[in-house]
């Protein structure tokens, strides 16, 4: 009898252990949130645009009803988004849109990992891919961000020794955007 229920218990902690896989691999990852120059913060509100108190379409909000408008775009370490701005009061109390282009200084890992941007002039390169991001002395991003459906941002996470690339992988983005203050 003892084995029986040693192998039924096996049978359970496998089809547990199969579930929870399953579970892991259905949830896509977290969205991540942007960081504008003006400090504010950014958090993508979902597959569909949300209507402002402006009744303009928001893919993401960024407090005080106002956000981002459309796709927000990468270009190398750039990013260029529309964002809202209230307009001045005097002339009309309503908002305008403006096209803004911003460097990605500081990108926040899902595992807590914080990066900087390495500058533009000469870095490592691995595979044909640059050393966009440092974050500490072993670590640093590579290549180009990934911008992937539901606001997913991925890059791609090295492992370094020295000027050597010891192993890489493909990671989520937390937070991304302009240096906080």
């Amino acid at each position: 009898m003892t084995g029986l229920a040693l192998a039924s218990g096996s049978v359970l902690l496998g089809t547990v252990l199969a579930a929870v896989a399953a579970l892991a691999t259905d949830h896509p990852a977290p969205s991540a949130q942007i960081r504008l120059p003006d400090q504010r913060l950014c958090t993508y509100v979902g597959p569909q645009p949300r209507q402002s108190e402006f009744d303009t379409l928001l893919s993401y909000d960024c407090g005080d009803g106002l956000g981002i408008q459309g796709a927000v775009t990468v270009d190398g370490t750039q990013m260029i988004l529309d964002r809202e701005r209230r307009a001045s009061f005097r002339q009309d109390p309503g908002i305008r849109l403006e096209t803004v282009r911003f460097l990605i200084a500081e990108i926040r890992l899902a595992d807590g990992t914080l990066c900087r941007h390495a500058g533009d002039g000469a870095t490592l390169a691995f595979d044909g891919k640059r050393l966009n991001y440092t974050c500490g002395r072993s670590i640093g991003l590579i290549g180009d961000l990934a911008v992937g459906a539901g606001g997913v941002f991925e890059v791609e996470k090295a492992n370094l020794s020295g000027t050597s690339l010891v192993s890489s992988e493909v990671v989520t983005i937390h937070r991304l955007g302009a240096v906080s203050r």
